[in-house]
């Protein structure tokens, strides 16, 4: 019988040794496992990391739009908006490209029925000045950007936020603190 099956017993091999029965299970698991963490686990984790991004972006466009409120005037404003490479240079380092960044002025009226946007080198008309006929009430400071939020690992080519980049629109808002007038030419700081 040496070197045939015996039908009688399931369990010998050709040369009458047993066979253990537990080492299938770790194959399978292992294939399994691997499975599981290539195709459901890698793709979550790469997803995940959007939002933390996105909220590091909200973050610093908001930060940036309360430190340009504190400038005395708002042409400084907007040299801290242009020339501080604090704001790009952290989002560059989490991953983050931002693109078309754009800084204006919105007054709105006192009723809130009428507003107006005055962008960067642009005089306020004098009905909207702080004793103007408009009787404006909020002067806020608008950040606006393109903002591109990248996976964890991302590619050239391939589906938002899952292998490639996913570009979102971001705006941010502060008040506008400075309503006082500059004693040498009179004219309110807001408006130089």
């Amino acid at each position: 019988m040496n070197g045939t099956r015996t039908s009688g017993n399931p369990k010998l091999s050709f040369h009458g040794r047993r066979r253990k029965a537990s080492g299938h299970g770790l194959t399978e698991f292992a294939v399994g496992l691997i499975v599981l963490i290539a195709f459901v686990f890698a793709p979550l984790f790469n997803i995940a990391i959007i939002p933390i991004r996105y909220l590091i972006v909200e973050g610093a466009m908001t930060e940036m739009a309360h430190r340009v409120v504190l400038c005395e005037k708002r042409t400084e404003a907007y040299d801290m908006f242009t020339q501080d490479p604090w704001f790009t240079s952290i989002l560059e380092k989490c991953s983050v490209t931002i693109a078309n960044p754009k800084l204006k002025l919105t007054i709105i009226s006192k009723n809130g029925s009428s507003q107006i946007s005055v962008p960067n080198g642009v005089s306020i008309p004098s009905e909207w000045l702080p004793d103007g006929s408009f009787e404006p009430s909020l002067y806020s400071m608008e950040l606006s950007a393109d903002c591109s939020i990248a996976p964890l690992f991302s590619s050239a080519a391939g589906l938002p936020g899952f292998t490639s980049p996913i570009t979102l629109h971001l705006h941010t808002s502060s008040p506008w603190e400075n309503f006082s007038r500059d004693p040498v030419t009179s004219q309110y700081f807001v408006n130089e």
